[in-house]
């Protein structure tokens, strides 16, 4: 279970999100919060909307109404590069890497406000720029080894196993030094043994400080890992509470288990 270090106002504070596509919709007047240092699940049937309410917090898509706040700033007038440097980063379903590139490239690629990307600071200033390339190197090996991964740090990223790919991720998310992390079914599709792992390397974060808001198919490891759940169904949040009050909440067990 997460530990909670929450502060009076919510990291991520989301109201009244709507969004349809075609006539029909997919959220409905929507809305979640996530605590400094928590945590919390989003879970919900088949089609319940959990992955177009994460894309409307990153504003992949844009919300036909509604309001995001994080860290105590409106965001969702923000392009998604723009919300990721504010400190909010997401991963996906189907871990999205660069399969040419090596698990190294990939992990230096996520490095936000680089000296080198700027042509005429990386002329005038070669020596910051290779000592900011060399420090970066270190962490993004530093990260690596968090999730299991240094030892193919020279391996193509398209060699990793799905597994692998979504600790990939993970650590490329971390390299953005972000204050939240959005992570989409980081156990679906997933070799149980590193189903373990990649628990592991959640908590062991979240207690170093970083938080997570979790969309996950697997009651198992969502009821362990979170102190709070938040329920979508059709769209609209059913319920929210503790994992034992999310357990036995009749509403839940009917629309997500159903029982």
């Amino acid at each position: 279970m997460a530990n909670d270090q929450s502060s009076p106002l919510p990291l991520l504070a989301a109201s009244g999100l709507c969004k349809s596509f075609g006539g029909i919709q997919a959220v409905k007047e929507a809305s979640i919060e996530v605590r400094q240092g928590s945590i919390t699940g989003l879970i919900g049937p088949n089609g319940a909307g959990k992955t177009t309410l994460f894309n409307l917090l990153s504003n992949f898509i844009r919300p036909d109404k509604g309001r995001v706040i994080f860290d105590g700033e409106p965001i969702q007038h923000l392009q998604p590069h723009q919300i990721a440097q504010q400190g909010l980063v997401r991963t996906f379903q189907v871990a999205r890497t660069l399969s040419k590139l090596s698990v190294l490239e990939n992990m230096l690629l996520a490095a936000q406000k680089q000296t080198g990307e700027n042509f005429w600071q990386a002329q005038l200033q070669p020596h910051v720029v290779a000592k900011e390339e060399k420090q970066l190197q270190e962490r993004a090996m530093f990260l690596l080894e968090s999730v299991g991964l240094a030892k193919k740090a020279d391996d193509y990223a398209g060699g990793l196993s799905g597994g692998q790919r979504k600790l990939l991720e993970m650590g490329r998310a971390l390299m953005t030094n972000p204050k939240l992390i959005l992570l989409d079914e980081p156990a679906a599709g997933v070799n149980p043994r590193l189903i373990d792992d990649i628990c592991d390397r959640i908590q062991a974060w979240n207690r170093e400080g970083m938080t997570f808001l979790i969309i996950e198919h697997n009651m198992d490891l969502v009821m362990s890992l979170c102190d709070r759940v938040w329920v979508l169904a059709e769209g609209q949040n059913l319920a929210n509470g503790t994992p034992a009050d999310i357990q036995t909440n009749s509403r839940v067990l009917e629309a997500y288990l159903g029982k």
